[in-house]
C-alpha cells in the first residue's frame, strides 16, 4: 500500500515525516514537535514551502481553468501544468541533489515518481488541452499541500486546532481514494490522446511517449496503484468475457485485448 509522506528537506527521502495513515494519532498533542514561529518554520523548510506555493498555484490555475471568465481557459490549463512541472523539478532537486552524468544517477532519476510527473507535465505542455490531464496533478497537489499544511500547523503550535485535526483526518481517510482515481485517470488518458491525433491537436508520437510514462508508473516502487488499476480492469473484463450472456465474438476480442495489453506491461521487481 502506498503512503503519501510529507517531503523532507533531506535527500533520498531520509528522515521523512510519518505517513498520513499513521499521523492521526500524532495530532492530539504537540509531542515530538518543536514549536516554531511561522517565519522560523519557513526558514528551516524553505524548499518545502516553495513547493507548497507551487502546489497552491497548480490548484489555483486548475480551478480558474474550469471557471468562466474573460481570459482564455487554455492559458490557465498550461499554467497549471507549468506549476506542476516546477513542483516536480524542485522535488527532484530535493531527492537527488545535483545532476551527475552516470548510469546510476539515471536509474535513480527514472525510479523517482517526481521524474514521472515532470515528464507527464512536459508531454501535455506540447499537446492541445486535455481536461482529464489536470486531474492527476490537481489531486497530487491537493494531497501534498494538505499534508504539508498539517506539518506546518503542528510545528507552529497549532496541532490541536480544529482545522488541523479535520485536515489531518481528511488526509488519512481520502488519500487512498485519491490515488486510485489518479491511477484510473492515467490509464483513461490514452484513448483521449489518440482522439487528439485525429483532430490535429497532438502528433502521432504523443501516445507512444505517454505509453513510456505509463510504463514508469506501472513499475513504480513507491506507488502500486497503477498496477492495481490495470489488474482490477483485467479481472473485470475477464469476468465479462466469461459470462454466458457475452457473445463469443465479444469475448474473443476482450481476451485478445487483455493478452496484448498484458504483454505490453513492463516487468516489475
Amino acid at each position: 500500500m502506498v503512503e503519501i509522506r510529507e517531503e523532507s528537506s533531506t535527500r533520498n527521502g531520509e528522515d521523512e515525516q510519518p505517513s498520513t495513515s499513521a499521523s492521526s494519532s500524532a495530532g492530539s498533542s504537540n509531542a515530538g514537535y518543536t514549536t516554531l514561529t511561522l517565519s522560523e518554520f519557513v526558514k528551516t523548510r524553505t524548499l518545502d514551502c516553495t513547493m507548497f506555493a507551487t502546489r497552491l498555484l497548480t490548484l489555483f490555475f486548475a480551478v480558474w481553468y474550469f471557471l468562466p471568465g474573460p481570459n482564455e481557459p487554455d492559458a490557465y490549463y498550461y499554467k497549471a501544468l507549468v506549476a506542476a512541472a516546477a513542483t516536480n523539478a524542485l522535488r527532484l532537486q530535493q531527492r537527488l541533489g545535483g545532476v551527475t552524468l552516470s548510469r546510476e544517477f539515471l536509474q535513480r532519476l527514472i525510479a523517482e515518481d517526481s521524474a514521472h510527473y515532470l515528464f507527464y507535465s512536459v508531454v501535455f505542455l506540447t499537446t492541445g488541452s486535455v481536461t482529464m490531464a489536470l486531474l492527476p496533478i490537481t489531486l497530487y497537489a491537493s494531497l501534498h499541500a494538505a499534508n504539508f499544511a498539517v506539518v506546518a500547523l503542528q510545528n507552529t503550535g497549532r496541532a490541536n486546532s480544529t482545522f488541523c485535526l479535520k485536515l489531518q483526518n481528511l488526509c488519512a481517510t481520502q488519500t487512498q481514494n485519491c490515488l486510485g482515481i489518479i491511477a484510473c485517470a492515467e490509464i483513461f488518458i490514452i484513448p483521449l490522446l489518440i482522439s487528439l491525433i485525429f483532430i490535429g491537436k497532438a502528433s502521432l508520437f504523443v501516445p507512444f511517449v505517454y505509453y513510456r510514462f505509463l510504463t514508469m508508473r506501472y513499475s513504480s516502487r513507491r506507488n502500486p496503484y497503477t498496477r492495481q488499476a490495470f489488474y482490477q480492469m483485467r479481472c473485470s473484463l475477464q469476468q465479462i468475457s466469461y459470462s454466458p450472456s457475452c457473445p463469443a465474438i465479444a469475448a474473443n476480442l476482450i481476451n485478445k485485448a487483455v493478452t496484448v495489453i498484458s504483454n505490453l506491461a513492463p516487468p516489475t521487481y
